[in-house]
Protein backbone atom coordinates (compact mmCIF):
# COMPACT_ATOMS: atom_id res chain seq x y z
CA UNK A 1 0.00 0.00 0.00
CA UNK A 2 1.40 3.31 -1.17
CA UNK A 3 1.85 6.00 1.44
CA UNK A 4 -0.26 8.74 1.14
CA UNK A 5 1.08 12.67 0.57
CA UNK A 6 -1.48 14.63 -0.40
CA UNK A 7 -4.24 15.70 -3.02
CA UNK A 8 -3.83 17.80 -6.24
CA UNK A 9 -5.74 21.08 -5.96
CA UNK A 10 -5.55 24.40 -8.25
CA UNK A 11 -5.40 24.38 -12.18
CA UNK A 12 -3.64 21.18 -12.93
CA UNK A 13 -1.33 20.62 -16.54
CA UNK A 14 0.52 17.71 -17.85
CA UNK A 15 4.07 19.25 -16.47
CA UNK A 16 3.43 21.05 -13.06
CA UNK A 17 0.91 20.24 -10.64
CA UNK A 18 0.16 21.64 -7.13
CA UNK A 19 -0.53 19.63 -3.76
CA UNK A 20 -1.90 19.91 -0.64
CA UNK A 21 -0.31 17.65 2.26
CA UNK A 22 -0.66 17.59 6.42
CA UNK A 23 3.21 16.79 5.54
CA UNK A 24 6.46 18.35 5.05
CA UNK A 25 7.97 16.33 2.14
CA UNK A 26 11.61 17.25 0.92
CA UNK A 27 12.32 19.03 -2.01
CA UNK A 28 13.62 16.69 -4.46
CA UNK A 29 11.56 13.82 -3.32
CA UNK A 30 9.48 11.61 -5.69
CA UNK A 31 5.98 11.39 -5.97
CA UNK A 32 3.27 8.99 -7.76
CA UNK A 33 0.27 9.84 -9.36
CA UNK A 34 -2.32 7.59 -10.61
CA UNK A 35 -5.12 8.24 -12.66
CA UNK A 36 -7.31 7.70 -15.40
CA UNK A 37 -7.40 4.14 -15.59
CA UNK A 38 -4.07 2.93 -13.86
CA UNK A 39 -2.04 6.14 -16.00
CA UNK A 40 1.30 6.18 -13.14
CA UNK A 41 3.69 9.40 -13.77
CA UNK A 42 6.62 10.28 -11.67
CA UNK A 43 6.89 13.81 -10.59
CA UNK A 44 9.04 15.49 -8.61
CA UNK A 45 8.87 17.87 -5.50
CA UNK A 46 10.15 21.23 -6.71
CA UNK A 47 9.39 23.55 -3.73
CA UNK A 48 7.24 23.64 -0.43
CA UNK A 49 5.82 26.51 1.28
CA UNK A 50 3.78 25.99 4.64
CA UNK A 51 1.44 28.86 5.46
CA UNK A 52 -1.52 29.96 8.03
CA UNK A 53 -4.10 32.28 7.12
CA UNK A 54 -4.73 33.51 10.55
CA UNK A 55 -0.84 35.37 9.91
CA UNK A 56 -1.45 36.37 6.45
CA UNK A 57 -2.69 40.06 7.24
CA UNK A 58 -1.40 40.44 10.08
CA UNK A 59 1.04 43.75 10.19
CA UNK A 60 1.48 43.93 13.58
CA UNK A 61 4.50 42.31 15.96
CA UNK A 62 2.13 42.56 19.25
CA UNK A 63 -0.91 41.44 17.28
CA UNK A 64 1.04 38.24 15.92
CA UNK A 65 1.99 37.49 19.41
CA UNK A 66 -1.61 38.07 20.78
CA UNK A 67 -2.80 35.27 17.99
CA UNK A 68 0.32 33.07 18.30
CA UNK A 69 -0.80 32.39 21.64
CA UNK A 70 -4.54 30.97 20.26
CA UNK A 71 -2.89 29.24 17.09
CA UNK A 72 -3.53 25.61 17.09
CA UNK A 73 -1.99 22.80 14.12
CA UNK A 74 -5.12 22.80 12.24
CA UNK A 75 -4.81 26.14 11.26
CA UNK A 76 -1.39 25.73 9.18
CA UNK A 77 -1.24 24.16 5.67
CA UNK A 78 1.47 22.75 3.51
CA UNK A 79 1.23 23.03 -0.54
CA UNK A 80 3.87 21.67 -3.04
CA UNK A 81 4.56 22.00 -6.07
CA UNK A 82 6.02 18.80 -8.46
CA UNK A 83 7.27 18.85 -11.56
CA UNK A 84 6.03 16.14 -13.79
CA UNK A 85 8.73 14.06 -15.09
CA UNK A 86 7.24 11.26 -17.25
CA UNK A 87 4.92 7.93 -17.31
CA UNK A 88 6.63 4.93 -15.28
CA UNK A 89 6.69 2.94 -18.24
CA UNK A 90 8.01 5.25 -21.08
CA UNK A 91 9.46 7.98 -18.96
CA UNK A 92 7.22 10.49 -21.62
CA UNK A 93 5.43 13.62 -20.75
CA UNK A 94 1.61 12.69 -20.39
CA UNK A 95 -0.97 14.03 -22.51
CA UNK A 96 -3.53 14.71 -19.94
CA UNK A 97 -3.33 16.48 -16.69
CA UNK A 98 -4.82 14.26 -13.65
CA UNK A 99 -7.78 15.70 -12.29
CA UNK A 100 -7.49 17.90 -8.81
CA UNK A 101 -8.39 15.65 -5.89
CA UNK A 102 -6.09 13.09 -6.96
CA UNK A 103 -4.14 11.05 -4.50
CA UNK A 104 -0.28 12.40 -4.26
CA UNK A 105 1.39 9.17 -2.78
CA UNK A 106 5.25 8.59 -2.02
CA UNK A 107 6.94 6.66 -5.03
CA UNK A 108 8.35 3.55 -3.26
CA UNK A 109 12.07 2.33 -3.74
CA UNK A 110 10.74 -0.10 -6.53
CA UNK A 111 9.50 2.24 -8.39
CA UNK A 112 12.90 4.51 -8.24
CA UNK A 113 15.14 1.72 -8.96
CA UNK A 114 13.06 0.85 -12.29
CA UNK A 115 12.91 4.66 -13.25
CA UNK A 116 17.02 5.52 -11.94
CA UNK A 117 18.91 2.20 -11.51
CA UNK A 118 18.59 0.60 -15.38
CA UNK A 119 21.83 1.97 -16.54
CA UNK A 120 25.22 1.15 -17.13
CA UNK A 121 27.30 3.77 -14.79
CA UNK A 122 26.35 4.44 -10.96
CA UNK A 123 27.63 7.97 -10.44
CA UNK A 124 25.52 8.31 -7.06
CA UNK A 125 22.39 8.24 -4.98
CA UNK A 126 19.55 10.36 -5.29
CA UNK A 127 19.41 13.36 -2.51
CA UNK A 128 16.11 11.92 -1.07
CA UNK A 129 16.31 8.18 -1.07
CA UNK A 130 19.16 5.62 -1.10
CA UNK A 131 18.24 4.64 -4.85
CA UNK A 132 21.18 4.19 -6.89
CA UNK A 133 21.17 6.77 -10.10
CA UNK A 134 23.07 4.65 -12.90
CA UNK A 135 23.60 6.49 -16.44
CA UNK A 136 23.05 5.37 -19.98
CA UNK A 137 26.94 5.14 -21.24
CA UNK A 138 26.06 4.74 -25.26
CA UNK A 139 24.12 7.75 -24.59
CA UNK A 140 26.30 9.61 -21.86
CA UNK A 141 28.90 9.13 -24.43
CA UNK A 142 27.20 9.70 -27.98
CA UNK A 143 25.29 12.82 -26.23
CA UNK A 144 28.12 14.45 -24.71
CA UNK A 145 28.25 15.50 -21.09
CA UNK A 146 29.17 18.80 -19.11
CA UNK A 147 30.23 18.68 -15.37
CA UNK A 148 29.85 22.22 -13.62
CA UNK A 149 30.07 23.69 -10.76
CA UNK A 150 31.98 26.50 -8.63
CA UNK A 151 35.24 25.60 -6.93
CA UNK A 152 35.06 22.87 -4.53
CA UNK A 153 32.12 21.55 -5.07
CA UNK A 154 33.29 17.98 -6.30
CA UNK A 155 33.96 18.66 -9.66
CA UNK A 156 37.16 16.37 -9.50
CA UNK A 157 35.47 13.85 -7.61
CA UNK A 158 32.68 13.28 -10.31
CA UNK A 159 35.20 12.76 -12.88
CA UNK A 160 37.12 10.19 -10.67
CA UNK A 161 33.87 8.20 -10.38
CA UNK A 162 32.76 8.44 -13.74
CA UNK A 163 36.44 7.32 -14.63
CA UNK A 164 35.89 4.41 -12.30
CA UNK A 165 32.98 3.35 -13.67
CA UNK A 166 33.94 4.00 -17.06
CA UNK A 167 36.82 1.45 -16.12
CA UNK A 168 34.37 -1.39 -15.50
CA UNK A 169 33.22 -0.93 -18.95
CA UNK A 170 36.53 -1.56 -20.04
CA UNK A 171 36.05 2.25 -21.66
CA UNK A 172 38.82 3.54 -23.99
CA UNK A 173 39.10 7.14 -21.95
CA UNK A 174 41.38 10.37 -22.73
CA UNK A 175 41.57 12.93 -19.82
CA UNK A 176 43.13 16.35 -20.79
CA UNK A 177 44.67 16.57 -17.49
CA UNK A 178 45.49 20.32 -16.95
CA UNK A 179 46.33 20.27 -12.82
CA UNK A 180 47.62 16.44 -12.76
CA UNK A 181 44.57 15.82 -10.77
CA UNK A 182 44.34 12.47 -12.20
CA UNK A 183 47.84 11.56 -13.23
CA UNK A 184 48.22 8.62 -9.85
CA UNK A 185 44.45 8.34 -9.52
CA UNK A 186 43.83 4.64 -8.04
CA UNK A 187 41.02 2.89 -7.17
CA UNK A 188 41.13 0.79 -3.49
CA UNK A 189 39.15 -1.49 -4.93
CA UNK A 190 41.00 -4.62 -5.84
CA UNK A 191 38.05 -5.86 -8.45
CA UNK A 192 38.33 -2.70 -9.99
CA UNK A 193 41.41 -1.23 -9.98
CA UNK A 194 42.09 1.34 -12.44
CA UNK A 195 44.38 0.29 -16.05
CA UNK A 196 45.41 4.03 -16.65
CA UNK A 197 48.72 5.29 -18.85
CA UNK A 198 50.17 7.89 -18.49
CA UNK A 199 50.79 10.43 -22.03
CA UNK A 200 53.78 13.08 -22.20
CA UNK A 201 52.37 15.71 -24.35
CA UNK A 202 54.53 15.70 -27.89
CA UNK A 203 53.60 17.57 -31.14
CA UNK A 204 54.79 16.47 -34.76
CA UNK A 205 56.35 19.53 -35.85
CA UNK A 206 56.36 18.20 -39.53
CA UNK A 207 52.75 17.87 -39.15
CA UNK A 208 51.19 20.74 -38.16
CA UNK A 209 50.75 23.79 -39.71
CA UNK A 210 52.94 26.82 -39.87
CA UNK A 211 50.65 28.67 -37.71
CA UNK A 212 50.80 26.13 -35.14
CA UNK A 213 54.99 25.90 -35.31
CA UNK A 214 54.67 29.97 -34.96
CA UNK A 215 52.19 29.83 -31.67
CA UNK A 216 54.69 27.12 -30.12
CA UNK A 217 57.69 29.27 -30.96
CA UNK A 218 56.13 32.40 -29.31
CA UNK A 219 55.83 34.65 -32.52
CA UNK A 220 53.67 37.06 -31.77
CA UNK A 221 50.12 36.81 -33.71
CA UNK A 222 50.61 40.18 -34.82
CA UNK A 223 53.94 39.28 -36.66
CA UNK A 224 52.72 39.72 -39.92
CA UNK A 225 56.76 39.96 -41.38
CA UNK A 226 58.01 37.00 -39.20
CA UNK A 227 55.14 34.69 -39.98
CA UNK A 228 55.19 35.19 -43.68
CA UNK A 229 58.42 34.51 -43.49
CA UNK A 230 58.37 31.28 -41.36
CA UNK A 231 55.47 30.08 -43.39
CA UNK A 232 57.62 30.34 -46.71
CA UNK A 233 60.10 28.97 -45.39
CA UNK A 234 58.69 25.33 -43.87
CA UNK A 235 57.08 25.17 -47.41
CA UNK A 236 60.45 25.30 -49.19
CA UNK A 237 61.78 22.94 -46.89
CA UNK A 238 58.77 20.44 -47.48
CA UNK A 239 59.22 20.84 -51.25
CA UNK A 240 62.55 19.48 -50.75
CA UNK A 241 62.16 17.26 -48.15
CA UNK A 242 59.90 14.55 -46.46
CA UNK A 243 59.34 13.46 -42.77
CA UNK A 244 61.31 11.01 -43.17
CA UNK A 245 64.22 12.66 -44.72
CA UNK A 246 65.12 13.98 -41.06
CA UNK A 247 66.18 11.86 -38.05
CA UNK A 248 65.36 14.31 -35.63
CA UNK A 249 62.58 17.62 -34.92
CA UNK A 250 65.92 19.62 -34.02
CA UNK A 251 67.40 18.29 -37.40
CA UNK A 252 63.85 19.81 -39.22
CA UNK A 253 63.99 22.81 -37.22
CA UNK A 254 67.52 23.63 -38.18
CA UNK A 255 66.81 23.30 -42.12
CA UNK A 256 63.62 25.43 -41.89
CA UNK A 257 66.07 27.96 -39.70
CA UNK A 258 68.81 27.85 -42.33
CA UNK A 259 65.97 28.73 -44.83
CA UNK A 260 65.26 31.72 -42.80
CA UNK A 261 69.07 32.54 -42.71
CA UNK A 262 68.92 32.25 -46.80
CA UNK A 263 66.17 34.76 -47.23
CA UNK A 264 67.97 37.62 -45.63
CA UNK A 265 70.67 38.30 -48.17
CA UNK A 266 67.54 38.74 -50.59
CA UNK A 267 65.47 40.35 -48.38
CA UNK A 268 67.37 43.38 -46.24
CA UNK A 269 65.01 45.10 -45.18
CA UNK A 270 63.31 42.69 -43.29
CA UNK A 271 66.54 40.99 -41.95
CA UNK A 272 65.62 42.09 -38.33
CA UNK A 273 62.26 40.66 -38.43
CA UNK A 274 63.69 37.50 -40.32
CA UNK A 275 66.51 37.40 -37.22
CA UNK A 276 63.92 37.54 -35.05
CA UNK A 277 62.07 34.95 -36.15
CA UNK A 278 65.31 32.87 -36.18
CA UNK A 279 65.72 33.48 -32.50
CA UNK A 280 62.33 32.16 -31.75
CA UNK A 281 62.84 28.99 -33.28
CA UNK A 282 65.88 28.44 -31.32
CA UNK A 283 64.54 29.45 -27.83
CA UNK A 284 61.93 26.76 -29.48
CA UNK A 285 64.86 24.08 -29.62
CA UNK A 286 66.33 25.05 -26.40
CA UNK A 287 62.95 25.18 -24.06
CA UNK A 288 60.53 23.58 -25.73
CA UNK A 289 62.71 20.33 -26.47
CA UNK A 290 60.20 18.01 -24.55
CA UNK A 291 57.33 18.73 -26.88
CA UNK A 292 58.22 18.33 -30.34
CA UNK A 293 58.82 15.46 -32.10
CA UNK A 294 58.94 13.54 -35.53
CA UNK A 295 57.90 10.33 -36.78
CA UNK A 296 55.59 10.52 -33.72
CA UNK A 297 51.59 10.25 -33.71
CA UNK A 298 49.56 10.80 -30.61
CA UNK A 299 47.14 7.77 -31.81
CA UNK A 300 50.03 5.20 -31.33
CA UNK A 301 50.06 6.83 -27.65
CA UNK A 302 46.33 6.19 -26.33
CA UNK A 303 46.25 2.64 -25.51
CA UNK A 304 42.90 1.39 -26.01
CA UNK A 305 40.10 -0.07 -22.47
CA UNK A 306 42.65 2.36 -20.89
CA UNK A 307 41.83 5.62 -18.97
CA UNK A 308 45.07 7.62 -21.20
CA UNK A 309 46.15 10.94 -18.60
CA UNK A 310 47.65 13.41 -21.20
CA UNK A 311 49.89 15.42 -18.51
CA UNK A 312 49.58 18.82 -19.08
CA UNK A 313 50.46 20.76 -15.65
CA UNK A 314 53.95 21.57 -16.65
CA UNK A 315 52.51 23.99 -19.64
CA UNK A 316 51.14 27.18 -19.98
CA UNK A 317 47.88 28.05 -21.45
CA UNK A 318 49.44 28.58 -25.35
CA UNK A 319 51.22 25.54 -25.09
CA UNK A 320 48.56 23.25 -23.93
CA UNK A 321 46.02 24.36 -26.31
CA UNK A 322 48.37 23.25 -29.31
CA UNK A 323 48.74 20.09 -27.52
CA UNK A 324 45.02 19.76 -27.13
CA UNK A 325 44.39 20.85 -30.41
CA UNK A 326 46.68 18.65 -32.22
CA UNK A 327 45.25 15.45 -30.22
CA UNK A 328 41.92 16.33 -30.57
CA UNK A 329 42.25 16.56 -34.88
CA UNK A 330 43.90 13.60 -35.16
CA UNK A 331 41.71 11.46 -32.87
CA UNK A 332 38.83 12.59 -34.65
CA UNK A 333 40.29 11.90 -38.23
CA UNK A 334 41.69 8.17 -36.88
CA UNK A 335 38.22 7.35 -35.84
CA UNK A 336 36.25 8.81 -39.01
CA UNK A 337 39.17 6.32 -40.68
CA UNK A 338 38.36 3.42 -38.17
CA UNK A 339 34.51 3.82 -38.79
CA UNK A 340 34.68 3.73 -42.41
CA UNK A 341 37.35 0.49 -42.05
CA UNK A 342 34.63 -1.22 -40.63
CA UNK A 343 36.49 -1.06 -36.81
CA UNK A 344 35.00 2.01 -35.01
CA UNK A 345 37.46 2.57 -31.86
CA UNK A 346 34.65 4.72 -29.50
CA UNK A 347 36.66 6.77 -26.89
CA UNK A 348 35.48 9.49 -23.99
CA UNK A 349 37.70 12.69 -24.00
CA UNK A 350 37.46 14.52 -20.76
CA UNK A 351 38.64 18.21 -21.11
CA UNK A 352 39.53 19.69 -17.82
CA UNK A 353 38.90 23.65 -17.24
CA UNK A 354 37.29 23.17 -20.82
CA UNK A 355 36.88 27.34 -20.30
CA UNK A 356 40.79 27.50 -21.95
CA UNK A 357 40.07 25.02 -24.76
CA UNK A 358 36.45 26.20 -25.77
CA UNK A 359 36.36 30.06 -24.32
CA UNK A 360 33.05 31.93 -25.35
CA UNK A 361 34.86 35.32 -26.48
CA UNK A 362 38.09 34.41 -27.18
CA UNK A 363 39.46 32.12 -30.27
CA UNK A 364 41.79 29.26 -29.68
CA UNK A 365 43.33 26.29 -31.60
CA UNK A 366 41.23 23.82 -29.62
CA UNK A 367 37.94 25.52 -30.05
CA UNK A 368 37.58 24.52 -33.74
CA UNK A 369 38.24 20.95 -33.28
CA UNK A 370 36.25 20.30 -29.72
CA UNK A 371 33.19 22.07 -31.51
CA UNK A 372 33.64 20.06 -34.50
CA UNK A 373 33.31 17.05 -31.85
CA UNK A 374 30.89 18.25 -30.39
CA UNK A 375 28.75 18.60 -33.64
CA UNK A 376 29.92 15.71 -35.37
CA UNK A 377 31.80 12.92 -33.12
CA UNK A 378 28.73 10.76 -31.95
CA UNK A 379 28.64 9.47 -35.38
CA UNK A 380 32.20 8.37 -35.09
CA UNK A 381 32.21 7.31 -31.51
CA UNK A 382 34.07 10.28 -30.60
CA UNK A 383 32.46 11.67 -27.13
CA UNK A 384 33.79 14.73 -25.12
CA UNK A 385 33.07 15.85 -21.28
CA UNK A 386 33.56 19.43 -20.64
CA UNK A 387 34.50 20.22 -17.03
CA UNK A 388 34.76 23.59 -15.50
CA UNK A 389 33.30 25.70 -12.50
CA UNK A 390 33.24 28.92 -15.11
CA UNK A 391 30.55 28.11 -17.02
CA UNK A 392 30.17 31.03 -18.16
CA UNK A 393 33.37 31.70 -19.76
CA UNK A 394 32.07 28.27 -21.98
CA UNK A 395 31.57 28.66 -25.66
CA UNK A 396 27.81 27.95 -25.56
CA UNK A 397 27.60 26.55 -29.08
CA UNK A 398 30.24 23.59 -27.51
CA UNK A 399 28.15 23.65 -24.06
CA UNK A 400 25.04 23.60 -26.37
CA UNK A 401 25.69 20.28 -27.57
CA UNK A 402 26.74 18.41 -24.25
CA UNK A 403 22.57 17.33 -24.10
CA UNK A 404 23.78 15.56 -20.86
CA UNK A 405 24.69 17.70 -17.74
CA UNK A 406 25.94 17.12 -14.02
CA UNK A 407 25.56 20.62 -12.33
CA UNK A 408 26.47 20.94 -9.05
CA UNK A 409 26.12 24.64 -7.28
CA UNK A 410 26.23 27.27 -9.02
CA UNK A 411 25.15 31.07 -7.25
CA UNK A 412 26.00 33.23 -9.75
CA UNK A 413 22.81 34.28 -12.01
CA UNK A 414 24.95 34.70 -15.30
CA UNK A 415 26.38 31.61 -15.04
CA UNK A 416 22.85 29.78 -14.25
CA UNK A 417 21.44 32.27 -17.02
CA UNK A 418 24.43 30.83 -19.24
CA UNK A 419 24.26 26.98 -19.05
CA UNK A 420 20.19 27.30 -18.95
CA UNK A 421 20.23 28.65 -22.68
CA UNK A 422 22.79 26.33 -23.55
CA UNK A 423 20.20 23.49 -22.38
CA UNK A 424 16.37 23.70 -23.30
CA UNK A 425 16.12 20.48 -20.27
CA UNK A 426 17.45 22.55 -17.63
CA UNK A 427 14.07 24.23 -16.06
CA UNK A 428 13.72 27.19 -14.21
CA UNK A 429 12.30 25.21 -10.83
CA UNK A 430 15.70 23.23 -11.11
CA UNK A 431 17.62 26.30 -12.35
CA UNK A 432 16.48 27.43 -8.45
CA UNK A 433 17.70 24.24 -6.69
CA UNK A 434 21.52 24.89 -7.72
CA UNK A 435 22.47 27.58 -5.14
CA UNK A 436 20.99 25.49 -2.59
CA UNK A 437 22.95 22.04 -3.48
CA UNK A 438 25.80 21.04 -0.77
CA UNK A 439 29.45 19.62 -1.78
CA UNK A 440 28.97 16.40 -3.52
CA UNK A 441 25.49 16.84 -4.55
CA UNK A 442 24.43 17.66 -8.47
CA UNK A 443 21.01 18.11 -10.64
CA UNK A 444 21.69 15.12 -13.35
CA UNK A 445 19.78 15.82 -16.38
CA UNK A 446 19.39 14.26 -20.25
CA UNK A 447 19.45 11.34 -22.22
CA UNK A 448 21.73 9.28 -20.25
CA UNK A 449 19.15 9.47 -17.36
CA UNK A 450 16.02 10.66 -19.19
CA UNK A 451 14.29 11.93 -15.96
CA UNK A 452 15.88 14.88 -14.25
CA UNK A 453 17.11 13.81 -10.83
CA UNK A 454 18.73 15.56 -7.60
CA UNK A 455 22.03 13.11 -6.90
CA UNK A 456 24.52 12.89 -3.94
CA UNK A 457 27.50 11.61 -5.94
CA UNK A 458 29.00 8.88 -5.03
CA UNK A 459 32.69 9.72 -2.92
CA UNK A 460 35.78 7.85 -5.01
CA UNK A 461 37.08 5.21 -3.31
CA UNK A 462 40.40 5.86 -3.61
CA UNK A 463 43.28 8.61 -4.65
CA UNK A 464 43.45 11.80 -6.53
CA UNK A 465 44.93 15.09 -6.60
CA UNK A 466 42.08 16.87 -6.57
CA UNK A 467 41.27 17.59 -2.93
CA UNK A 468 41.92 20.06 -0.83
CA UNK A 469 45.36 20.72 0.97
CA UNK A 470 44.86 20.63 5.23
CA UNK A 471 46.55 23.64 5.22
CA UNK A 472 46.22 24.12 9.05
CA UNK A 473 47.95 20.52 9.28
CA UNK A 474 50.56 21.57 7.21
CA UNK A 475 51.17 25.03 8.69
CA UNK A 476 51.32 22.89 12.29
CA UNK A 477 53.73 20.03 11.12
CA UNK A 478 55.99 22.69 9.40
CA UNK A 479 56.13 24.09 12.56
CA UNK A 480 56.71 21.37 14.87
CA UNK A 481 59.75 20.03 12.44
CA UNK A 482 61.37 23.95 12.70
CA UNK A 483 61.25 23.64 16.33
CA UNK A 484 62.88 20.41 16.52
CA UNK A 485 65.38 21.43 14.11
CA UNK A 486 65.73 24.58 15.94
CA UNK A 487 66.19 22.63 19.64
CA UNK A 488 68.28 20.02 17.67
CA UNK A 489 70.55 23.13 16.69
CA UNK A 490 71.31 24.29 20.03
CA UNK A 491 72.02 21.24 21.17
CA UNK A 492 74.60 20.58 18.85
CA UNK A 493 76.25 24.59 19.71
CA UNK A 494 75.28 23.79 23.53
CA UNK A 495 73.23 26.76 23.46
CA UNK A 496 75.85 29.38 22.78
CA UNK A 497 74.82 32.67 22.13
Amino acid sequence: MKEILGYIVGKTTNTELSFLSDKIPEIGSYVSIKYDDGKEILGMVEGVIQGCPVFDEILNVKDLLKLKKLEIEDSFYIMGKIKVLGDTDNKKIPRTPPKPGTEVCVADDKLLKKMFSNGHIEIGKLISKNVPVKLDANKLCSRHLAILAITGMGKSNTVAVLLSELNKLNATVLVCDVHGEYKYIQSRDSNNKLKTHIIKPKINIYNIGSGSLADLAGVDVQATKQRPYIRKAIKNVKNRYKESDFNSAEEYINEVIAELESFIEINKKDADSIQTAIFRLEDMLQFKKHLIALHYNPIDEIRDNHINILSLERLDENDMDIIVSYFSKEILRDRKDSLRSGAPKPIFIIFEEAHLFVPQNRHTKSKLYISRIAREGRKFGVGICLVSQRPKTLDQESLSQCNNLIISKLIEPSDQSHVQHASENLSEDLLKQLPGLNVGEAVILGPALKIPAIVKINKFNGDYGGEDLDIVGIWVNDNKHNNEERLSSDDMFGGLD
